[in-house]
């Protein structure tokens, strides 16, 4: 697949379905379920803690309080590591109750076909695998994203062996950033096995950064955050955001553009969570969805079964001709066809080739504003339960640290810089 130079990103959030989540009524929720893992990521958000295994009880506390609080379509269940609970079919097996689609967040390494196979019929609807170059991963340190790729493979075969979920989540760093076209191709080339890749730009504070950090009035010393006993620095002060991944990607999809968005809480037309479907086969890509059909899909699908739409059964993925219909209502999906309708006219046999639908999703996590606010997400799917509360998952460790969520102010010393 040919990689064009450049390519210009155009993220104009008006021209997009902004998403309907909220708090209460989402498409994910998450569980987790420990808080120890068996690697490390350079820019991990918590700590890892070995003895921290929830038993059934509290699992079931938290199942119940999820339930209660936030109605949603799929569970995310993580940790830490979630494969090292020694629990965790029985946890799955909990979830059927609550008519949610229990997904597993895991690094897989650990993983094999016949556990695989057991959480499979313990009731797992699937996976999301976290794999990319920050994490110190046994036999894959100091590898490319591209040679990544092998083990993303290895992975995405296990869950689709037994026909479950795959997706990915993809932390890019600073240097990484030219590295997505790579990852963006591989995922491509895996459209009929990967229904979502999700690119989050890594969001780490500095000690050198021009803020003070504070939990209600009381200052605290960054040197007490998770984030010093990280190797991640960021010297030069990058922030990547996601116009910056937007655009490598365009860079191999020319034709990529968004269909929805999660704004956020002080900027509304930000793209904290930014949605696009591609569709095509694994050698080409026609076109996208457009925003038109991603609003007739949530909103008719909370009205068929009172949840918003997260994850589909893996073999509808394959069957995107479903969404034909929906070029009636959606210009975007109109292209799609005619560009395959051209396609199929130069190259016949192509109507024998599967055709597939696929997420892509561009994460921007939270922004601190020159004000010193946050800006975190707007109808946050990431939301899990501590203490009897919803909470963002991104910011579990600073409550279970300091009781409260970390806030920023402005060093004297930053202040005093901007007026000379």
């Amino acid at each position: 697949m040919k990689i064009l130079e450049k390519q210009k990103a155009d993220l104009d959030t008006s021209k997009l379905f902004r998403m309907p989540w909220t708090s209460s009524d989402n498409a994910f929720s998450w569980l987790e379920i420990t808080r120890r893992c068996n690697l490390n990521c350079d820019y991990c958000y918590q700590k890892n803690l070995p003895d921290s295994d929830k038993n059934l009880l509290h699992v079931e506390s938290d199942l119940r309080t999820l339930a209660r609080l936030r109605r949603a379509d799929t569970l995310f269940i993580s940790g830490g590591e979630p494969l090292l609970h020694p629990q965790l079919e029985s946890i799955i097996k909990m979830v059927r109750p609550y008519k949610l689609k229990p997904v597993l967040v895991t690094n897989g390494h650990v993983l094999s076909p016949e556990i695989v196979r057991r959480l499979k019929k313990a009731g797992l609807f699937g996976f999301v695998f976290h794999v990319d170059r920050g994490q110190s991963r046994p036999g894959w340190c100091g590898k490319s994203e591209k040679d990544l790729n092998r083990l993303r493979q290895q992975y995405a075969d296990m869950a689709c062996a037994e026909n479950l979920i795959c997706a990915f989540n993809t932390t890019i760093l600073p240097e990484t950033l030219h590295e997505v076209p790579d990852i963006i191709q591989w995922t491509i080339g895996n459209i009929h096995k990967v229904c979502t890749n999700s690119l989050i730009p890594v969001r780490v504070p500095g000690e050198n950064d021009p803020w003070d950090l504070y939990v209600g009035t009381a200052k605290i010393d960054y040197k007490d955050t998770v984030f010093p006993s990280k190797k991640y620095k960021n010297p030069t002060g990058t922030h990547l955001s996601a116009k910056d991944i937007y655009a490598q990607i365009q860079n191999v999809i020319p034709k990529f553009q968004g269909n929805a968005y999660l704004g956020g809480t002080e900027v509304p037309e930000a793209p904290k969570w930014l949605f696009c479907n591609i569709i095509g086969t694994e050698n080409r890509v026609f076109g996208t969805m457009g925003p038109r059909a991603m609003e007739i899909l949530q909103n008719g699908h909370h009205f068929l079964k009172g949840r918003f739409l997260s994850f589909l059964k893996p073999g509808f993925y394959s069957r995107s001709e479903l969404l034909l219909p929906l070029a009636l209502f959606d210009k975007e999906i109109r292209k799609t066809l005619f560009s395959y309708l051209g396609a199929l006219l130069a190259h016949p046999l192509l109507l024998f080739e599967k055709m597939s639908i696929q997420s892509i999703l561009v994460l921007q996590p939270q922004d601190v504003l020159p004000s010193g606010k946050q800006d975190l997400c707007d109808g946050c799917p990431n939301k899990t339960v501590h203490d009897g509360r919803l909470v963002s998952m991104c910011r579990v460790e600073e409550i279970i640290s300091f009781g409260d969520m970390v806030t920023f102010k402005r060093k004297e010393t930053a202040i005093a810089k901007n007026l000379d």
